[in-house]
């Protein structure tokens, strides 16, 4: 009994700790559907506020956006031709992530930014 008790104590103490450095929300979800389905008009708008979600409110030990969250939702705003707004998150990913410097610029270039 002891034995049990003691197994459940360890479970809960453990299962309390979180120390994520990110909050991902959907990020893998929603990365896989925006690139993999055609997209409506509808779908657009429901993982625009989603990437908004992640970008704008972003949670976990860090308080910063997961990395590559700017660059999908700027990706996706440049596909809706808002490149101003896409302009902004691709530099704020390479702000929060300068090893993605090359990949974001090069990103830019063939967006016309």
């Amino acid at each position: 009994m002891l034995r049990y008790l003691s197994i459940i104590l360890i479970v809960i103490l453990f299962s309390g700790c979180s120390n994520a450095l990110y909050e991902y929300y959907d990020y893998d979800n929603l990365t896989y559907f925006s690139l993999t389905q055609t997209l409506n008009e509808k779908d657009v708008k429901r993982i625009s506020r989603k990437f908004q979600n992640i970008v704008k409110s972003p949670k976990g030990k860090r308080k910063m956006p997961p990395p590559g969250a700017c660059f999908e939702y700027a990706f996706l705003l440049a596909k809706q031709d808002k490149k101003e707004e896409a302009k902004e998150y691709f530099l704020k990913e390479i702000t929060l992530y300068p090893e993605s410097e090359q990949y974001v610029k090069k990103t830019m270039q063939s967006f016309g930014l």
